[in-house]
């Protein structure tokens, strides 16, 4: 009986731990948590801070947050600032954009420029110092999600007018907060990774369980809980995400998120990748038709028709959710052990779905036709031109570049043909022609600190375990995002932009976890 007694309270110790931990956290850590987590979920909905008065406003924000993180570290006896490289490149990037002020061609837009890679910087550092455990980070990760399920309703209410945010929708493109389609996309790519790890690890652990959990546990019924009511709304919520991606028609977003996609099922859990396939392509294929018939009849002012189709798709949605639960419940969980057989389904779908694939292009011959056309591909063509002007001025000046805001003051001089545009269309060319090749690397050696810390959480954490798929998650929705920043100014948006530190920092701290 003593050693069964001793084998108990051993078991038990991980849960006294987290509980006496989340009781020791100060008031000022809990200002400086729920500080960040403000403002990660408002900036999306103030035209994605893209313009410099809210930007500013944000940094005072962000430095009182700071200031609380530094109040509850001096509580700690903890004076650590900068710990790991990542910490220093992100620090590096504002102090490169104020060294590139003092050769400014526009001290303004230079200031601006300032103001913003600070914000980054403290975000980034809050969030690092705030995130203990894996809780902390599922908790940050999940107001991001929130706050663009929210940005995606805006985007519906204001296409049929029930809300107005001016330039929230124009010409059959979803714009929502953001007033730009393309970074709106790419917003939402990145939230839709986290919502399908959300979806695929929805379930209630006895161990780790957060104080949502543990409250739902307590107040509702047994029954009710081997139902997975998260399944329902994670499953709710990607459909309203994964529409309003298809309605931003943003072709760059689209292409990259799916290739990422094929890249987040590779590195997935075997066990979880047939369900996460299964679960987007329904979610997904039902998220298309319901945004093409919307917008249908939004353009054509048919709102109550429009939010039929929405409906209606959030509809079967659920009902596919309860089915799926059912299912796996009685039939689908001992064959899921099955690696091989699982291997055949998995096959079998990705063949299935390229040859649906293969039909609809033979049924519709003009699509092709339509994507490899001149007027198609026009923006490609036009953002080459803006590439190569960016190269003849990072030529004139290598090394700091022309300051911040530099390519909207001086790039007329550099034009091939006339065109207007005040950014680059590719954040790493702004980048390298605002600070010069120094800048650039900085940002490189950003990507590379962050994916060498992703890969050492990936891999330092069990095969099955929810930290490896939050992590993989964080990582795909990271790429998306970064790459398709290379061919547009998405991260020009500030809200986008915290929302990728936030996931530097997070998967850095897993990486290295100070637990």
């Amino acid at each position: 009986m003593a050693g069964k007694t001793a084998s108990i309270s051993r078991s038990t110790r991980p849960m006294e731990l987290n509980a006496a931990v989340a009781a020791a956290r100060p008031w000022t850590y809990q200002v400086a948590f729920w500080g960040l987590a403000a403002l990660l979920f408002f900036p999306p909905f103030f035209r994605g801070l893209f313009f410099p008065p809210e930007q500013e406003m944000a940094l005072m924000g962000a430095a009182i947050i700071f200031w609380f993180t530094w109040l509850w570290k001096h509580g700690r006896r903890d004076y650590s600032f900068l710990t790991h490289p990542l910490d220093y490149f992100t620090l590096a990037l504002p102090l490169v954009y104020v060294m590139a002020a003092f050769g400014a061609v526009n001290y303004g837009l230079a200031v601006d420029e300032i103001v913003k890679n600070i914000l980054y910087f403290l975000a980034y550092w809050v969030a690092v110092q705030v995130v203990q455990r894996e809780e902390d980070a599922r908790r940050l990760l999940q107001v991001i999600y929130l706050a663009a399920a929210g940005v995606a309703l805006a985007g519906l209410f204001t296409a049929t007018g029930l809300v107005y945010i001016k330039d929230g929708f124009l010409n059959g493109r979803i714009y929502s907060s953001f007033q730009y389609p393309n970074a709106l996309a790419s917003y939402l790519a990145l939230a839709g990774f986290l919502g399908l790890f959300f979806w695929a690890h929805h379930g209630f652990s006895t161990v780790g369980a957060s104080i949502t959990d543990r409250v739902l546990r307590q107040a509702l019924p047994r029954r009710l809980l081997e139902c997975r009511p998260y399944g329902y709304f994670y499953a709710a919520a990607n459909f309203i995400i994964l529409a309003v991606l298809f309605g931003t028609r943003s072709r760059g977003g689209l292409l990259i998120t799916g290739a990422v996609f094929i890249l987040y099922l590779i590195g997935l859990h075997w066990q979880k990748r047939l369900p996460v396939l299964l679960h987007a392509l329904y979610v997904g294929g039902l998220g298309y038709i319901a945004s093409h018939k919307f917008i249908a009849a939004a353009m054509t002012r048919q709102m109550g028709t429009a939010w039929l189709w929405i409906l209606g798709g959030l509809a079967l949605v659920l009902a596919g959710q309860w089915a799926w639960t059912l299912v796996e419940k009685r039939y689908l969980s001992p064959w899921l052990g099955d690696k091989r057989k699982v291997s055949l389904a998995l096959a079998s779908v990705i063949l299935a779905c390229l040859v649906a694939g293969a039909a609809v292009l033979a049924a519709h011959p003009g699509a092709m036709e339509k994507v490899t056309s001149f007027t198609y591909l026009r923006n490609a063509f036009e953002r080459a031109y803006f590439v190569k002007d960016a190269l003849a001025m990072i030529k004139d000046r290598p090394f700091l570049g022309w300051g911040g805001g530099g390519w909207e003051e001086a790039y007329r001089a550099y034009q091939g043909y006339l065109y207007n545009s005040n950014e680059v269309h590719s954040h790493y060319f702004q980048v390298a022609v605002e600070t010069g090749l120094v800048g650039l690397l900085v940002m490189l050696g950003i990507w590379a600190s962050f994916l060498l810390a992703a890969h050492r959480a990936y891999w330092g954490a069990p095969a099955e375990s929810a930290r490896r798929g939050m992590v993989w998650a964080m990582t795909a929705g990271a790429l998306a995002t970064g790459l398709h920043a290379a061919i547009d100014f998405d991260l020009s948006l500030s809200a986008l932009t915290l929302a990728l530190w936030t996931l530097f920092a997070c998967a850095r701290v897993l990486g290295y976890n100070r637990e």
